[in-house]
C-alpha cells in the first residue's frame, strides 16, 4: 500500500498537490493543538497563502497531550489531504502548509527559537474549551466557556496549555521583535478576549516583569473570531475508501464539507488573510452568535434527538419529517429570534444552508459524538438563546423540549461522556420530573443557569419523555 510521502505526493495529480517548493517554505505559523479541525480548516487557508505564492505561511502543528497526532504526520513528512465531500463527489486538495508537527514537551527549545524568530506572523489554537475553563493551582485559571472541536480529551494534560503560551510570548518579547496577533479558533464566544484574560492572568501570577506585562498588554493582538466548518472524526472506513478511489494511503485524511468560514475581527493581518477567504469584521459577536444559536444549536438538538430515537447520524435525522420539521421551526421561530442578526445575514436563509449542510450524508458525522460534553456546550448553544427568548417575551417551546431531550439523554444512558455526567446523571433520575430539572439545572457546574420560571415547561417535556418515544412528543409541536 502507498503512504502518501514526498516521494510520491506530485504523482497524485488527481488529489491536486502543491506545486510550491516545500522547502523554500518559511515557518509563519504556531498553531497550538494539532486537531483535525484545524488541519481541515485554518491550515487551509495558509495553504491558500502558499499556493498563491508567499510561501511565509508554513505551519508548525503543536501537539499538547500526547506525541501520536505528530507521529502520524511526520510517518508521511507532514502531508495530508482533505477530502471535500458531497453526496457522492469527492474534492480533494493534498496540503503541504504544515511544515512541522511536533509534541511541545518534546520540541519546546524548537518552538521557543521559532517564537523568537523574525518569520513567526501568527500564533493560532485549537485546544478544546477545558484548557480554557480549568481549575489550575499550578496555572492559577479558573475562568468558564462554551463548545470546541478538538482531538484534545485528557483534561489534565490541558492545564499546562497557557503556561506554554506564556513561554512562546515570553521567549517573542526576549527577542526584541514586535508582537504577533494570536488568534483562537475555538468555538467559544469572545474567544480572544478569553485567551488575553487567560494569557495576563497567568503572567501576573507567574510575577512576570512590569516591561513583559507591559508589551504583553500593547504588542500582542488577540482578535476574537469565529469558525464553521463540519470536520467529522477520522475512521479508517473513510481511509480505505479514500485509497481505493486514489490510490494512496493517507492515514491523517481529513473528510470536509465544502463549506468553509473564518471571521475575524479588524486586524493587521487581514493583509494576508483576506485574500485567500476569510472575512475581517468590526465585531464577532453577531456571526458568533447565529453559529452558536442557529448551527450548533440545531447540531446539539440533532444529537440528542437521534440518540433518543435510535439514529446513528445526524444526516439522517434533519432529513426525517418529523424532527426536521421540528429542528426548521426551532432555528426559525425561537433560536434565529433569539438575538439580533448581522445585517448582512438573514436567520431563515441562514437556517436552510445549515440543515442543507448537515444533511450531506458522506460526512457520517454521528450522533453520540456530537452529544458528547453537553455540560460544556449548551450553555452557549442552547441555554443562553432560552434565556434571551424569556426575556424578549417569545416562545420557548421547542427549546425547553431540547434541554428535556438532553436530561433523558444523561438520564437513560449508563455513561456519557461529559465532565460532569456523573455528578449530573445522579440528579437527573430523581423520579419526580421537576425537581429533576430544578436540580440538574441549578448545578453549579453549569456556565449558564436556565431562567427558574422555564422548569416546569422543561419538566412537562421531561415526563413525556418518559413515557413516549421521543418523534411522537416531538409532533405535539408540529405546525
Amino acid at each position: 500500500m502507498s503512504q502518501l510521502s514526498r516521494e510520491n505526493y506530485l504523482s497524485h495529480r488527481s488529489a491536486n498537490p502543491p506545486q510550491y517548493d516545500l522547502d523554500q517554505v518559511k515557518i509563519g505559523v504556531i498553531h497550538m493543538g494539532l486537531s483535525a479541525f484545524h488541519r481541515g480548516h485554518q491550515a487551509l487557508f495558509f495553504e491558500k497563502i502558499l499556493r498563491s505564492g508567499n510561501l511565509n505561511f508554513g505551519v508548525v502543528g503543536v501537539t499538547q497531550r500526547s506525541s501520536d497526532v505528530a507521529d502520524v504526520m511526520n510517518s508521511q513528512d507532514c502531508l495530508y489531504t482533505i477530502n471535500e465531500r458531497e453526496g457522492a463527489g469527492f474534492a480533494p486538495i493534498i496540503v503541504g502548509a504544515i511544515r512541522k508537527a511536533v509534541f511541545f514537551p518534546q520540541a519546546r527549545e524548537e518552538l521557543l527559537q521559532i517564537a523568537r524568530s523574525k518569520e513567526l506572523k501568527l500564533i493560532t489554537l485549537t485546544v478544546s474549551e477545558k484548557a480554557y475553563q480549568c481549575n489550575s493551582s499550578r496555572d492559577g485559571i479558573n475562568l468558564t466557556s462554551t463548545e470546541v472541536q478538538s482531538d484534545i480529551a485528557d483534561v489534565n494534560s490541558l492545564l499546562t496549555f497557557p503556561s506554554r503560551l506564556v513561554d512562546l510570548l515570553v521567549a517573542r518579547f526576549e527577542s526584541g521583535l514586535p508582537g504577533v496577533a494570536v488568534i483562537s479558533c475555538d468555538n467559544l464566544p469572545t474567544n480572544g478576549d478569553i485567551t488575553r484574560s487567560v494569557v495576563l492572568d497567568l503572567a501576573s501570577k507567574q510575577n512576570r516583569s512590569a516591561e513583559f506585562l507591559t508589551w504583553l498588554k500593547s504588542e500582542i493582538r488577540f482578535p476574537n473570531s469565529m469558525v464553521d466548518r463540519a470536520v467529522p472524526a477520522i475512521t479508517q472506513d473513510s481511509i480505505d475508501e479514500f485509497h481505493q478511489s486514489y490510490g494512496y494511503e493517507d492515514r491523517s485524511l481529513i473528510t470536509a464539507e465544502p463549506y468553509l468560514e473564518w471571521v475575524i475581527e479588524n486586524d493587521p493581518i487581514s493583509e494576508y488573510l483576506s485574500p485567500v477567504g476569510a472575512r475581517f469584521v468590526e465585531k464577532v459577536a453577531p456571526y458568533e452568535a447565529m453559529k452558536i444559536r442557529v448551527f450548533n444549536g440545531a447540531h446539539s438538538a440533532l444529537a440528542y434527538i437521534c440518540q433518543l430515537a435510535g439514529i446513528e447520524y445526524v444526516a439522517e435525522g434533519v432529513v426525517d419529517p418529523v424532527i426536521g420539521d421540528f429542528i426548521k421551526n426551532f432555528q426559525e421561530k425561537e433560536a434565529g429570534r433569539s438575538f439580533v442578526a448581522p445585517a448582512d445575514l438573514d436567520p431563515i436563509e441562514y437556517a436552510k444552508i445549515i440543515r442543507k449542510r448537515v444533511s450531506n450524508y458522506a460526512l457520517l458525522h454521528k450522533s453520540i459524538q456530537i452529544a458528547m460534553d453537553g455540560s460544556q456546550k449548551l450553555p452557549q448553544r442552547i441555554f443562553a438563546s432560552t434565556n434571551d427568548l424569556v426575556k424578549l417575551g417569545l416562545s420557548t417551546d421547542h427549546i425547553t423540549l431540547i434541554i428535556a431531550a438532553w436530561l433523558r439523554f444523561l438520564e437513560v444512558n449508563e455513561k456519557v461522556n461529559d465532565p460532569l455526567g456523573d455528578s449530573l446523571q445522579k440528579l437527573v433520575r430523581n423520579p419526580n420530573a421537576l425537581q429533576s430539572v430544578s436540580d440538574t439545572l441549578s448545578f453549579d457546574g453549569l456556565a449558564t443557569k436556565v431562567d427558574a420560571q422555564l422548569f416546569p415547561q422543561i419538566a412537562k417535556w421531561l415526563e413525556q419523555l418518559r413515557i413516549k418515544p421521543i418523534k411522537e412528543v416531538l409532533q405535539s409541536l408540529k405546525s
